[in-house]
């Protein structure tokens, strides 16, 4: 009882100690705007693994990404971050808001075309949370958390669709009811519950590359009517598209409304807040012309190499309108490679991306959800600097309120914790909640330092410190282990947040 008692109190004082370094660090003077919130800008690259950044990655080979590698060089690059799932729609759903996706109705899978909107119209986001203090936000790319499509009476379309609905599945009536929707839309009525429905100002992107419609939407309209059927020679799903509607142009359209977008807001007195969520490296693999064979190897080369100067493009714009030093910008991404790079290829010309990690996308194993989480924050972060915590992506959302000096109500960002002390060089966290990770069949895992445990009919533990590629349980030799950290889970799933409740200020 003595020693538990002593380690409580050790953990409150070192609670104390990092609310006091992130306190201290926020009130130094700096040559920003004066009394401004800093800048935030969070790029996030789509299906890219931890082993495709070049910094990271010793054995990438020919490969390489030198404006993500100079972001690292920088700013602070965490080692053990995870992304909410090893899928696109959960792990978008957990970053702007803070909560685990599984929470919602959506146990497993992603959104498919015509989905319904995934963030309830009640629910906080990250947006919502800055725009309240003061920020001016935007979203440039890509959406894939569900609209609401409007028919020609203002009545909606999709409301029959539901969640795993696809074209391409093959259970009785699903095919039919996507169908239906797309024929009762009126492409040319506002889309409801998109990001200017959660808190964006501004938005400009396509839902998913992939998916119908094919165009760009801005705000809350389509800009055109998709009005000839996709070609069976171009990469998606079937569906509307605008006549001359190019894949190859998508990330290139993105990169120049992004720049567009900093320098019309450099001009206010406001902050801002950018999310950049980018269409590649993702299937459909289109890099533009001037990237077509710029790897000299493949498609998927040259996609990344393309990712890279998007990040650069961003890093441009931040310096010529003079908002770097006070911006905090992040890269990492949603989940990990996926298959579809096609990893024997890229070996083939001496590119590893399976090194460091098990698995890949939509895999419970590491390569499905770590990720590369880069910060630069040249007034407050030290260059080149590292953090070896385990934190995930759903953390955004309580360190945006710390860096504003927000309070979060009760009922949000439940599974977020602020790691902003980690950004100023605090070396722990020791009351962020053990990280919960999720993969495309609806399997779960839970992170505890060193330790992975993933139940089942048989459960498995790793010990990743000497396992990096999980290659062998040792569960059988640690039961105790397992059953605390089966237990843990249990809590979080049960009790519906795994952060502890925000303490009300004094």
């Amino acid at each position: 009882m003595i020693e538990a008692a002593l380690a409580r109190c050790y953990e409150e004082a070192m609670k104390r100690l990092v609310l006091i370094i992130a306190i201290l660090c926020l009130a130094l003077p700096d040559s920003g705007a004066a009394g401004r919130f800093p800048n935030i800008v969070f790029i996030l690259a789509d299906d890219m693994s931890y082993d495709s950044v070049s910094a990271l990655n010793p054995d990438i080979g020919p490969l390489k990404t030198p404006f993500i590698d100079r972001l690292a060089n920088e700013g602070m690059t965490f080692t053990d971050a995870h992304s909410g799932s090893a899928v696109c729609t959960p792990t978008r759903y957990g970053i702007l808001t803070g909560r685990y996706c599984w929470r919602t109705d959506l146990k497993s899978q992603v959104l498919w075309e015509w989905g319904r909107p995934l963030i309830e119209r009640n629910r906080l986001t990250v947006a919502e949370l800055l725009q309240q203090q003061g920020y001016a936000t935007g979203m440039v790319g890509k959406w894939h958390l569900g609209m609401t499509w409007l028919d020609k009476d203002d009545r909606v379309a999709n409301a029959d669709v539901q969640r795993h609905d696809s074209f391409f599945k093959k259970e009785p009536g699903v095919a039919e009811r996507c169908q239906e929707a797309e024929a009762r839309i009126d492409f040319t009525k506002p889309i409801a519950d998109g990001p200017i429905n959660h808190g964006f100002d501004y938005y400009f992107g396509v839902d998913v590359p992939n998916f119908p419609p094919y165009l760009w939407i801005e705000n809350d309209r389509l800009l055109g009517v998709p009005s000839v059927p996709k070609p069976d020679t171009m990469f998606g799903h079937p569906g509307p598209m605008l006549p001359g509607w190019k894949l190859e142009e998508i990330l290139v359209g993105l990169a120049e409304k992004s720049v567009e977008w900093i320098h019309a807001r450099s001009k206010e007195e406001k902050p801002f807040f950018l999310y950049l969520p980018l269409t590649s490296p993702h299937t459909p693999i289109a890099p533009s012309k001037r990237f077509q064979g710029r790897s000299g190897m493949t498609d998927y080369a040259d996609f990344v190499m393309e990712t890279d100067w998007v990040v650069g493009e961003v890093m441009n714009a931040l310096e010529k309108t003079s908002e770097a030093r006070n911006t905090i910008l992040i890269f990492t991404t949603d989940n990990g490679t996926s298959g579809r790079a096609n990893f024997k290829e890229l070996e083939s010309h001496g590119i590893n991306l399976r090194v460091q990690f098990k698995g890949w996308k939509a895999q419970i194993h590491e390569g499905g959800h770590r990720v590369p989480y880069i910060v630069r924050w040249p007034a407050r972060i030290a260059a080149a600097s590292r953090c070896d915590e385990t934190v995930c992506l759903n953390d955004f959302m309580a360190t945006a309120a710390a860096i504003t000096g927000a309070e979060l109500p009760q009922d949000s960002a439940e599974d977020s914790n602020n790691i902003l002390p980690l950004y100023l060089g605090a070396n722990r966290l020791p009351n962020h909640s053990w990280v919960v990770n999720h993969d495309y069949g609806g399997r779960f895992a839970i992170r505890n330092g060193k330790w992975k445990m993933v139940p089942g009919k048989t459960d498995q533990l790793f010990d990743l410190a000497r396992d990096q590629k999980e290659t062998s349980s040792v569960a059988s030799a640690y039961p105790t282990v397992v059953a605390e950290m089966k237990s843990r889970l249990h809590e979080y799933q049960t009790s519906g947040r795994s952060v502890a409740r925000q303490q009300p200020t004094p």
